[in-house]
This record gives structure tokens, sequence and C-alpha cells, in this order.
């Protein structure tokens, strides 16, 4: 893995590293390396620590800005990018092919990253989960087999289904996912390709954010940065994404989760399946449910109002599950 580029890319200060910001790795179980970012608040005596789950390809760097956010209100910041993409190990050859082993997998890198290098830190501050997409999915999967952990949990367009494969039951859309997992797993999905410029392959149905500046901080270091560089998915990541999803489709799934939890569905959504999210917070009575129909997929990366609503909802569910805490 090529070290990272100790320059900065052409880009306003509220998109590069806080100050204090220190990046470090880690090795997991299968001897992969994984790296991670994190920042502090000035007097190191957070009120709590924020974990963030970053969504598919994408990786620390692209979230300074909201680490800028949460330092502004006393609040740490850790960020770990998961095997396949950000200057984390690969699994293939051509670094390009976003391929997965299993969703297991990066829930045990998760649980380690969290028990060996966040709870030290944190000391007696409260964690906060904030995920958004391939990262919600994760996040919900880890409340699952570990409720209590969290303070309160915070999910951006959260992976609870996939939109392309809603119309297909279950079984169905295993079978088809698996079929191909079996004859091409390594294999880009239909269409995939490497990494290009967004000017080469962008078209309105593939939009993200409608911020024109926002909507650009990926791509530039990306191209700061060439190891940071991410294609699509192979069929090897749709199957092991549609078996992650499985355990959230269960209907007692979240009966032991007492943990308040916010959910933020974008109105021009084409990756994930808002229906799947809004069964899935109906059934958990301490969840907060919030539409914003102008936000294409990347809540975080979208205009100010967009992304001010958001973050808004954000400091609400915080404010009360602090108060909580201290009772």
């Amino acid at each position: 893995m090529p070290p990272a580029d100790q320059n900065l890319p052409d880009l306003e200060s509220r998109f590069l590293p806080p100050e204090g910001w220190h990046w470090d790795n880690f090795t997991n179980s299968k001897s992969r390396r994984l790296r991670y970012g994190f920042v502090m608040p000035p007097g190191g005596a957070p009120d709590a620590i924020v974990i963030g789950l970053q969504g598919l390809s994408e990786f620390g760097e692209k979230y300074f800005e909201t680490a800028h956010d949460l330092l502004k209100r006393n609040l740490g910041f850790f960020m770990m990018d998961w095997q396949g993409q950000g200057l984390s190990d690969r699994h293939l050859d051509n670094p390009h092919r976003r391929h997965a082993t299993s969703f297991d997998d990066d829930l045990a890198d998760f649980h380690q990253f969290l028990a060996g290098h966040i709870r030290p830190a944190a000391g007696k501050a409260p964690l906060v989960m904030l995920s958004h997409s391939m990262g919600g999915n994760i996040g919900l999967r880890y409340l699952i087999e570990h409720p209590g952990t969290f303070a309160a949990a915070a999910f951006s367009a959260p992976m609870t289904g996939i939109r392309a494969l809603r119309a297909l039951a279950y079984p169905l859309r295993l079978a088809l996912t698996a079929f191909f997992d079996r004859l091409k797993s390594e294999d880009y999905v239909f269409g995939g390709h490497d990494w290009r410029p967004q000017a080469d392959t962008r078209t309105e149905k593939d939009r993200m954010s409608a911020d024109p500046v926002r909507s650009r901080v990926q791509e530039i270091w990306c191209l700061h940065n060439p190891a940071l560089q991410v294609g699509n998915v192979t069929f090897g990541w749709l199957y092991e994404a549609v078996l992650s999803c499985r355990p959230l489709e269960k209907p007692d799934a979240f009966n032991g989760i007492k943990t308040p939890c916010l959910f933020a569905l974008a109105g021009h959504e084409r990756l994930v399946d808002n229906n799947a999210t809004r069964r899935l917070a109906g059934t958990l009575p301490q969840a907060r449910l919030i539409e914003l129909p102008e936000s294409y997929h990347e809540i975080l990366m979208e205009r100010d109002a967009v992304r001010g609503r958001f973050l808004s909802a954000f400091d609400s569910l915080l404010a009360d599950a602090l108060r909580e805490k201290k009772r």
C-alpha cells in the first residue's frame, strides 16, 4: 500500500485536516492492515466520542468537514477505513475492484477498533455512532450484537436494503446474487469499471449531492492521492451486501435495542431502499425518522440547508442522550 501523500490538495480549510488530527494503523485477525484517524477537542475532555462508519468507497479525508463540525461541539471523532477502501488493505490485485469477503469481517474489524483503540482514548465519555450508507448496515448489525455500547446512533441513508433489488423476494435476490458470486465473484458487476474522474462518468442519475463544492471533495482527494481511488463493486461484494441486509429484515431483530436512533432518508435516493429503512425505524419506539426530500444520497455532503437539518437533528439526539446519561 503506497504511503499517504503528506501534502494537501487545493481545498478550502473546512475540507482539510483539523488541528490535532492523527493517522494510525492496526492489524486485524487476518493480518490485514487498517488505517484510522482521530481528533480530540482542545483540552482532551470531550462531551462524547463520535465514531464515524463511512460508506462504500469512502475514506477518512472525506469527513474532515464533519470532524471540524464535531470539534466545535466539543466532541471527539474517530473513523476507520474499511477493508477494501481508503488506505486500508485491499482484497484483490486490482485495488480498484471493491470486493468483500464477508461483512462479518467488517463487524469484527469494527469491534477490534472500538475495543482496542477508541475505548482507551474515550475514558468515561459516552460513545455515539454516526454512519452513512454501507456503514449504517454494519452499525445496525453491531447494535444488534452489542446492545448498550452506544449512547446514541445516527444513520445517514443507511443500507438496510439495496434499491435495485427491492422488487425481488429475498430467496430470489439471494439466489441471483449467489449465482453470479459463484460464477464471477471478483469481476465487476455489469457496467462496473476502475475509478474515473466524475467528469468522465457522472450523469444526473449518478448524482450523489447537489452541492457543487462538496460533491467534488472525494474526487479531488482521489486525484491528489491515487491510492484512495476505488472503482465499482464486484459480484462478490453485492452478494455479501445482500447477506448482510438480511439480519435487519427480521421483525424481532431490534427487540433488545434501547439505543436512541436517528434515521435520515434522502428524497433523491437511487442506491439504498428507503422503504426498508422506514419499516425498520417503525419497529424501534426510540427511533426518530427525518425525510429530506431535496437530498441526494450523500446527506453529509449536501447543500447547507439539507446538511444543516440533519446536523440539527443529530444535535437534538445527542443532547437528549447526554441528559439521559446524567440521570
